[in-house]
This record gives structure tokens, C-alpha cells and sequence, in this order.
């Protein structure tokens, strides 16, 4: 059996995040429509098409990379997301790591939003991270 240790997790996320050059990673809101394929989807120019209509990607905020050694991984977080005047439905929300061009930002993975599809009616749009974080490894 082999394993990475979670020390070793944890540094490669940092090493990905902060080495080199700061890194933006962007949220955008799917169209309920939209059907990932995480095969041959890897740049935003891929589903730009399947982007919730009305919506601006957001950036996130506050990045934490930590340990978990009780779950043994290391956890990617940010600041919670509130995103004024809401118009369209969403049920998927995919974070990205920006470049400022759709055809070389890369696809980092896809979050379903639990209580299924939303929609706000001109309203704010509040997405909740989970406590343990937004995704791991």
C-alpha cells in the first residue's frame, strides 16, 4: 500500500497555490443544464457556454490550505461567497484558477450545491462553505 502524508498533502496544495506566483481561483455559477465531464473538460473556454446567464465569476477570498489530520488529508477553504442581485437559477457552482483568458484558466473541480437548484428572485445568493472546507486531497 502506498499513501501521501498529510504534512505532504498540505504542502503540495501550498506549493500549487502560493509557489511561483499568486494564484486567483475564481467561482462561477453553473446553468442547472450544464453535465461536467471531468475527462475532457479543462479550461473554462470548455463550458462558458453552460455559465448561469446574468452571473460575474467571483474571486475567492481568504485561501487557507491546512492539515486534517483526523480525516487524513490536507482541506482547500475561503471566505464564504455573497453575491448581490441574483437573477438565474443555479445548482452546480465550479472553481477555477484563473488566468484572465476562458482558453487557459484551468478547471479545478465542481461543487453541487446541496439544497439542489436555486433561485433567487433579485436577491443575494449565499454560498456556505462547509466547515471542513471546500474541497481535499
Amino acid at each position: 500500500m502506498s499513501a501521501f502524508y498529510n504534512k505532504g498533502k498540505e504542502r503540495i496544495l501550498k506549493q500549487w497555490h502560493d509557489g511561483g506566483s499568486a494564484k486567483t481561483i475564481k467561482a462561477m455559477f453553473m446553468a442547472p443544464a450544464y453535465t461536467p465531464d471531468v475527462d475532457s473538460h479543462q479550461f473554462v473556454s470548455d463550458i462558458s457556454a453552460s455559465r448561469a446567464s446574468g452571473t460575474t465569476d467571483q474571486t475567492l477570498a481568504s485561501i487557507a490550505i491546512a492539515a486534517d489530520n483526523t480525516n487524513n488529508r490536507a482541506e482547500f477553504d475561503a471566505a464564504d461567497l455573497s453575491v448581490a442581485t441574483v437573477t438565474t437559477s443555479t445548482d452546480m457552482i465550479v472553481l477555477y484558477e484563473s488566468t484572465g483568458v476562458d482558453a487557459t484558466s484551468t478547471l479545478l473541480c465542481y461543487i453541487d450545491i446541496a439544497e439542489g437548484t436555486i433561485s433567487p428572485v433579485s436577491g443575494t445568493l449565499a454560498i456556505t462553505w462547509n466547515s471542513e472546507g471546500i474541497f481535499a486531497v
